[in-house]
C-alpha cells in the first residue's frame, strides 16, 4: 500500500469513527459543566483497540480499561463538563500504529465505536463456492458478498469462483454480468441478488445462470451533478443489504457531463432494509483534492449530487516539540461541510490524527482548532505512537457535511446525504 493510500485510509477511518479533544494550556473554557453524564464505546473483541483513555473537560487524560462482553468490549467514563474527548490507539503488523484523538460532546463520542455485525463476526471465516453460467466471449462477471469480499470471473475457463473470509451467518450475494460494447466501452447488463441461510463453510451455492429467471436487467435512473470541476467526476452505485454492502457498478466514461444515467436494481428487487447508495467522487486531475457526494436511496429516480468546493488548506503552528512533536491545524468553517473535520499526519510508520465534531467546534465559535494534546502522563501511553520532530510529515485533511449520521454505526435512510473532501500536503520539518 502506498504512502497516500495509507494516510487517506487511516483519515477517513478516523473521521468515521472516533472523536476526541484538547489538553493544550491554551485550550479555552467553554462554560460550567453539565451533569454527570455516562458515555460508552463499545468495539468488537476483534477490533478492540490497544489503547484508550478518556479527558473530560480540560482535566487530565485517563486511561479507560475494557469490560469484556460476549464478542464486545466497552470503556466507559463519566463527563461533567460539556465536551470531553478519547483517544485511541492501535497497533498494526509491520511496526505501524495509528493514534487517533479527537474532539466531541459526551453525547456524540460513542459513535468512535464500532459494533457493526459485519465486524463483530471473530475469528471465523466462511468460505462459499460457485460457478457462473450465461457468459458470452465479450462478458465477465463478478461477485460480491459481505462488506468487500468479491471474486471475478473472465470469459475464459470453468467459470468457478470462491468467496474466501465471509462471516458466518446468512448473506445476499450479488452477481453482475459486464458485457464489452466496443473496445473501451463495457456496461453491466444482468444481475443476480441472492439471498441465503447461513450455510456451512466451504459450502457449494446453486449455478448463478444470468439466462435464468433469477437474472434480472439492471435499473437506470438519471443524476445531475452540480459543483463539477475541471477534473470531471465519476459515478458509482451500491447496494446495501443486512448483511453485505456490494457495488453495482462504477461508472468512469463521460466524466465531465454534468447530466447522465446510473445504474441500480430494480425497488422490487429490494427487501425491507435495503438500500442503494449513490456517490460522485471528483476525477484525479486536481492532484491531492478529492470531492464526493452521496445519497441514499430505494427506487433509482432523478437525483442531483452537489460536489462542494475544495478544502481550504489548514494553518499548521507547532505546539510544543518536547516530549513529543505537537501541531496545531487551524481551518475555518465552510458551509457544505458543517459536521465534522479531522487532520491526519503520517511520520513514516507513525500516523496521528485529531478530529472534531461541528458542536465541538461551535462551543470555541472559531472554526475547528485540531490540536495533538498532550498524552504522555496518561497511564498506558506508549511514547512510540507520538510524532517525533526532524521528519517531514504527510498529512490528509478531511472535512464532512450531509444529514448521514457520523461514525461506522450510523444508520442510513433513504435520503440520507453525505458530503466529504479531502485534502494531502506535506510539512517539512
Amino acid at each position: 500500500m502506498g504512502r497516500t493510500a495509507l494516510v487517506v485510509m487511516t483519515a477517513a477511518y478516523a473521521a468515521l469513527a472516533q472523536l476526541a479533544t484538547c489538553s493544550d494550556s491554551t485550550s479555552p473554557s467553554y462554560g460550567p459543566p453539565g451533569p454527570g453524564t455516562p458515555v460508552a464505546v463499545e468495539f468488537c473483541a476483534d477490533e478492540a483497540p490497544n489503547w484508550v483513555a478518556f479527558q473530560d473537560g480540560d482535566g487530565a487524560w485517563t486511561e479507560a480499561r475494557p469490560t469484556a462482553s460476549g464478542t464486545r468490549v466497552r470503556y466507559e467514563q463519566t463527563f461533567n463538563a460539556n465536551r470531553g474527548g478519547v483517544a485511541i490507539a492501535r497497533v498494526f503488523s509491520h511496526a505501524l500504529t495509528a493514534l487517533s484523538v479527537q474532539y466531541g460532546m459526551p453525547a456524540e463520542l460513542a459513535i468512535v465505536g464500532d459494533t457493526t455485525p459485519l465486524h463483530c463476526g471473530g475469528p471465523i471465516a466462511t468460505a462459499l463456492l460457485g460457478t457462473i453460467a450465461g457468459l458470452d466471449t465479450n462478458e465477465e462477471a463478478s461477485i460480491a458478498a459481505g462488506l468487500s469480499i468479491r471474486a471475478f470471473v473472465p470469459p475464459a475457463g470453468d467459470h468457478a469462483f470462491a468467496l474466501e473470509g465471509l462471516t458466518p451467518g446468512p448473506q445476499e450475494i450479488l452477481a453482475a454480468r459486464t458485457t464489452r460494447l466496443s473496445a473501451t466501452t463495457t456496461a453491466v447488463t444482468r444481475l443476480i441478488l441472492r439471498r441465503t441461510a447461513t450455510l456451512p463453510d466451504s459450502a457449494t451455492l446453486p449455478v448463478f445462470d444470468f439466462n435464468s429467471a433469477e437474472a434480472f436487467e439492471p435499473a437506470t435512473g438519471t443524476v445531475t451533478l452540480t459543483g463539477l470541476g475541471p477534473e470531471g467526476a465519476s459515478v458509482n452505485t451500491l447496494i446495501r443489504t443486512a448483511h453485505s454492502q456490494s457495488i453495482v457498478s462504477i461508472g468512469q466514461n463521460d466524466m465531465s457531463a454534468p447530466v447522465r444515467s446510473f445504474l441500480a436494481l430494480p425497488e422490487a428487487q429490494l427487501e425491507a432494509g435495503d438500500l442503494q447508495i449513490l456517490s460522485a467522487a471528483s476525477g484525479p486531475v486536481q492532484t491531492g483534492v478529492i470531492r464526493t457526494a452521496t445519497v441514499y436511496l430505494r427506487a433509482p429516480v432523478q437525483q442531483t449530487l452537489t460536489l462542494g468546493p475544495a478544502i481550504v488548506t489548514p494553518t499548521f503552528t507547532t505546539v510544543a516539540t518536547t516530549p513529543s512533536l505537537r501541531l496545531r491545524a487551524h481551518v475555518d468553517d465552510q458551509s457544505e461541510y458543517d459536521r465534522f473535520a479531522a487532520v491526519t499526519y503520517q511520520e513514516a510508520n507513525t500516523v496521528v490524527s485529531v478530529a472534531m465534531t461541528a458542536g465541538y467546534a461551535a462551543l470555541a465559535g472559531a472554526g475547528y482548532d485540531l490540536v495533538i494534546p498532550d498524552l504522555s502522563h496518561a497511564a498506558g501511553f506508549d511514547p512510540s505512537w507520538a510524532l517525533q520532530p526532524g521528519s517531514s510529515l504527510f498529512w490528509t485533511m478531511t472535512r464532512t457535511g450531509g444529514t448521514l449520521g457520523l461514525g461506522l454505526g450510523a444508520i442510513p435512510f433513504e435520503g440520507a446525504t453525505s458530503r466529504s473532501a479531502f485534502v494531502v500536503g506535506t510539512l517539512p520539518q
